[in-house]
């Protein structure tokens, strides 16, 4: 049986889909990550950095959501959530890196001011600062603190323009690479899930009606409903705050 360790956030949703999809059995392991529970010493013996999540297959341990999707597909090939052809293959991987590279950090970014308050932004900030031996902090994780308007215009500028390109893709087919579902769905998915609440200028059915019809498709899936679910996300995306 799989173990993974996470939390509500986008990240942890596309392998909780992965896992409905394939029809695997696990144990889902919740973290509240406002709470720091990926600092605590349980979690750092899986992933010493605090990275979140962490699918577990017996003695291999993943800290990598976008890589142990494609261990998932490739161990359960009938699937087709990846697909056999090369090229099909190589432009599922590239989607996925792409609308990541997108999406993922300024979706956080954004949510993560959203939903939470200055003073409690402040304290977290604190009791992040005090966790002991914790990596420093880089990239966009480095900013999330300190984000005010002009970051989070950016961040909101970039989901805008990736959330157009995906509405161009989804104008002329149902899915994003080839004929069904496949990981690259399920990645944008996880992201996109969430904005029609956070960013409503951004996503509604006035202005990206074919993205609009394929959460729906996609949400449809008694497996999405299933992760969904587990993910606690019939309370509101939670986004992933700073590390």
């Amino acid at each position: 049986m799989f173990e993974l360790h996470g939390s509500a956030d986008p990240a942890t949703l596309k392998l909780l889909v992965c896992l409905e999809e394939l029809g695997l059995s696990y144990k889902f392991i919740a973290l509240d990550l406002e709470r720091l529970d990926q600092w605590a010493p349980a979690h750092r013996a899986l992933a010493p950095q605090g990275a979140v999540p962490v699918l577990v297959d017996g003695a291999r341990v993943m800290d990598d959501a976008a890589i142990a999707m494609l261990y998932l597909a490739d161990s359960h090939p009938k699937a087709n959530l990846l697909p056999a052809a090369p090229a099909d293959h190589y432009d599922v991987q590239a989607s996925i890196d792409v609308i990541d590279g997108a999406l993922l950090a300024s979706l956080n970014l954004i949510g993560w001011h959203r939903q939470q308050t200055a003073d409690a932004r402040a304290a977290y900030a604190s009791a992040l600062a005090a966790v002991p031996e914790r990596p420093p902090i880089a990239g966009w994780s480095a900013v999330w603190r300190d984000a005010e308007s002009d970051r989070l215009h950016r961040a909101q500028e970039k989901a805008g323009g990736a959330i157009a390109r995906i509405e161009q893709t989804l104008s002329t087919r149902q899915w994003l690479i080839g004929g069904g579902l496949t990981l690259a769905d399920i990645s944008a998915f996880a992201m996109v899930e969430g904005l029609p609440a956070l960013l409503p200028d951004v996503v509604n059915a006035q202005r990206t009606p074919h993205v609009c019809a394929w959460l729906a498709r996609v949400q449809g899936r008694p497996a999405v409903r299933r992760a969904l679910g587990a993910a606690g996300r019939s309370a509101g995306t939670r986004y992933a705050p700073p590390q």
